[in-house]
């Protein structure tokens, strides 16, 4: 659903942030607030994953095992409000059966 959503809006920017530690909310706000002064026309919506755990795409320079937190800023508000929604939400589990 992501790459779906992705492919079909063009009108998006990424923003990778080093990070050390836990993720934490605090550090999850100052990438959000990073990413807007960086990149304001992308800023109706902006979500930086919660998860955390990423690196960078393959011909980027990186320290090794750095990670970053992604995140993503879109024009438009209903589109970036979809993605958010279908990257945070939980998946339902059935004990003993292989989805």
């Amino acid at each position: 659903l992501i790459q779906e959503a992705l492919s079909e809006e063009v009108t998006f920017s990424v923003l990778y942030t080093p990070f050390e530690g836990e993720v934490e909310a605090d550090k999850i706000k100052a990438a959000n607030r990073a990413f807007a002064e960086k990149h304001p026309d992308h800023a109706q919506h902006v979500f930086t994953d919660p998860h955390g755990i990423h690196l960078l795409p393959e011909g980027a320079e990186s320290l090794p095992d750095q990670q970053y937190f992604l995140t993503l800023g879109f024009r438009d508000r209903e589109i970036g409000e979809a993605v958010e929604k279908s990257v945070t939400r939980k998946l339902p589990v059935c004990p003993g059966r292989i989805i």
